[in-house]
């Protein structure tokens, strides 16, 4: 082997070694990157050198820069992001909900609601007292606010839906735009970039992860490196280097339907069940429904049975009682928008039309009758109680959360667990980094020297020729 080829094994040394120094400073320096995933710097022999027939191999350098990542734990952490993103939303919705219908602290609607059948049992044993009477109308008037408000409520949690699909969609499509442009980079970066392509594939793996939490999708690889994202029903959002959008339109009943590129005239939100936007769509299109629907039947109920009675008896004008509350917004049973109620502006306005007397003759009767219908089997079926009802719905919501939240906690033990798996396989030990740096350093150090020394016989050869 000639001075000048050591010259050039010294050359190729000190490259390979600085590119390894530069490659484990940058994995230092990423050690709090989220989503980072480590690399290292495989080195292969570089020529060879024949010595009484045996070959001897001489130079090096570096053959790819590797991410250190496991496929498999990636994939599962695709998955749980899904469910993560799902279950982590759904309880945030059912909180709010259980906010608007929660009774445990007393003051609620079941509160309330006592405090009617209680003023109509005072009002049964003075029927001509006016302060019975008008504390009657007072409690009923902050029932029926009572009432109206959480129906209000109920509508705001179905606006805020609209309002969370829209930005979630404008979220999915950003990403969808985010992977298309990043496979077009990759795609456009040659051998000569690795450690730039290394770069690019993570943040496309995190811009993936993050589309994970939003909606259920499925990835596929192609060959060229870049990937192909659908959803689960095989709508396409990402092909190559091209991006598809959803889109979003409220209907005549104030709820979102989702729209794919390929499905124009046909929403997919049947196909619409994981991450965010799934736990969205199911809360505005079941869960806030069905609180809905079970406050309009214990309106409708309470106000039908109130008013059948209140109609049966007599005033203080000895004329025959008037429907005690007026509903409003009366509409096709199957649709979910609340209905109103309020106290009957002629008895709002004078409290003598109140019926309390199931005879002529002012008896207290029939306020009595209207106390008792607190205990009738009016509810689901004939099985419950209107108060019974009301403490069914405040139960069933807090069950839901409890539910959910236990999900969610076992969601967060899993997704945890998967992170502390790809940071064992993928992230950064500044201890590991540490040797590795050593290594190199020494290795940069002894090519320095062999730089020297082939100085040192180039010196001792010119001097010869002298």
């Amino acid at each position: 082997m000639s001075i000048t080829g050591l010259l050039f094994t010294v050359r190729d040394s000190l490259l390979a070694n600085q590119l390894a120094i530069d490659i484990t400073g940058a994995n230092v320096a990423n050690v709090n990157t989220p989503g980072y995933t480590r690399q290292r710097t495989n080195m292969e022999s570089l020529g060879t050198v024949d010595v009484k027939n045996v070959s001897a191999q001489i130079g090096v350098s570096v053959n790819r820069i590797e991410r250190i990542y496991d496929r498999y734990v990636d994939s599962q952490i695709f998955e749980q992001r899904q469910k993560s993103g799902y279950s982590d939303t759904m309880t945030q919705g059912l909180q709010n909900i259980s906010l608007i219908l929660d009774d445990t602290q007393g003051g609620g609607i079941n509160d309330q609601l006592n405090k009617f059948w209680s003023a109509w049992e005072n009002l049964s044993g003075n029927p001509t007292g006016k302060v019975e009477k008008s504390a009657l109308l007072t409690i009923a008037e902050d029932l029926t606010a009572m009432l109206d408000s959480y129906m209000r409520d109920l509508d705001t949690i179905n606006t805020d839906m609209n309002r969370n699909i829209a930005d979630v969609v404008s979220q999915i499509n950003d990403k969808a735009d985010e992977i298309s442009d990043l496979n077009e980079k990759i795609t456009g970066t040659g051998g000569g970039d690795i450690g730039n392509k290394n770069d690019l594939l993570d943040k496309r793996s995190e811009a993936l992860r993050e589309l994970a939490t939003l909606v259920d999708i499925n990835q596929l690889e192609n060959t060229d490196g870049t990937i192909n994202v659908y959803l689960s029903n095989g709508v396409s959002l990402v092909q190559g280097q091209n991006s598809r959008h959803l889109s979003v339109q409220v209907d005549a009943n104030d709820r979102s339907f989702v729209y794919s590129a390929d499905t124009p005239d046909e929403p997919i939100n049947s196909a619409l069940t994981k991450g965010k936007l799934g736990a969205y769509i199911e809360l505005q299109t079941v869960v806030v429904p069905e609180y809905v629907d079970s406050m309009n039947r214990f309106t409708i109920d309470f106000s039908e049975r109130v008013n059948a009675l209140h109609s049966s008896g007599f005033d203080a004008y000895k004329n025959t009682g008037v429907d005690f509350f007026t509903i409003t917004d009366e509409i096709n049973p199957d649709e979910t928008i609340s209905r109103s109620i309020t106290v009957n502006s002629a008895i709002a306005s004078d409290i003598g039309r109140i019926a309390c007397s199931l005879t002529v003759s002012g008896d207290g009767d029939n306020a009595s009758r209207i106390s008792a219908a607190q205990y009738e089997l009016l509810m689901d079926g004939n099985t419950s109680t209107l108060n019974g009802f009301l403490a069914s719905m405040v139960g069933q919501i807090g069950l839901q959360v409890a539910t959910a939240q236990t999900d969610n906690d076992r969601q967060s033990v899993l997704m945890n667990h998967l992170s502390n798996q790809r940071e064992a396989a993928s992230g950064v030990s500044i201890d590991e980094e540490m040797i590795l740096l050593i290594k190199y350093q020494m290795g940069y150090t002894t090519a320095g020297k062999l730089c020297t020394t082939v100085d040192e016989m180039l010196d001792t050869l010119m001097g010869l020729a002298k």
